[in-house]
């Protein structure tokens, strides 16, 4: 268990660092996208290729070691599981949020959410977090361009299951805002 949290510390730091690298991007006036050449084919004269380069290099070297850790920790998680069945039954979770409108193509839509999921865990605000929705509207604004773990519950078959999805937020998707979903209160 212990190592299982540093490993989750570890993708905490990790995490933490992409933002600071993208910041760093933004400062430049540029983003992990932004073209560095222009129209002529020449490196532009406003901005620092070098730095830029530099930094879009760290982000990929960063990205990778994140895809690293979380594999690791997904196989130290199973094994944990498989090893600790005596352990007494969670709570089950509350959902603090339910799901009422998806955009088609949108990065909500991509992760598989989809109208009627009721929301469980948003990265790390949960029915216990305190003024859920601006904790929500602070991990999506924290979470641009990372991917964000949101555990929902959703009915099929006309029983209740909790499902873990995977949600890159992000700009440009060709609608409004970063998600692509409207989200209303339990």
């Amino acid at each position: 268990m212990e190592h299982v949290q540093k490993l989750l510390q570890q993708k905490t730091e990790l995490e933490s660092e992409l933002r600071q690298l993208d910041n760093e991007l933004h400062a430049h006036g540029v983003d992990r996208s932004t073209q560095l050449m222009d129209a002529n084919g020449f490196p532009r004269s406003d901005i620092d290729i070098v730095a830029i380069r530099t930094i879009r290099q760290s982000l990929v070297c960063k990205q990778n070691d994140l895809r690293a850790l979380m594999a690791q920790i997904e196989t130290q998680l199973i094994a944990l599981h498989q090893t600790t069945h005596t352990e007494p039954p969670t709570p089950k979770r509350r959902a603090f949020a339910r799901v009422s409108i998806v955009t088609p193509h949108s990065p909500a839509s991509e992760a598989g959410l989809v109208a009627g999921d009721k929301i469980i865990q948003y990265g790390s605000v949960s029915a216990s977090s305190s003024d859920c929705f601006q904790a929500l509207s602070a991990e999506t604004i924290n979470n641009i361009n990372t991917p964000l773990c949101v555990a929902i519950e959703r009915v099929v078959n006309g029983k209740p299951e909790t499902l873990e999805l995977s949600l890159l937020l992000r700009r440009g998707w060709g609608g409004e805002g970063v998600l692509g979903c409207h989200i209303l209160p339990i």
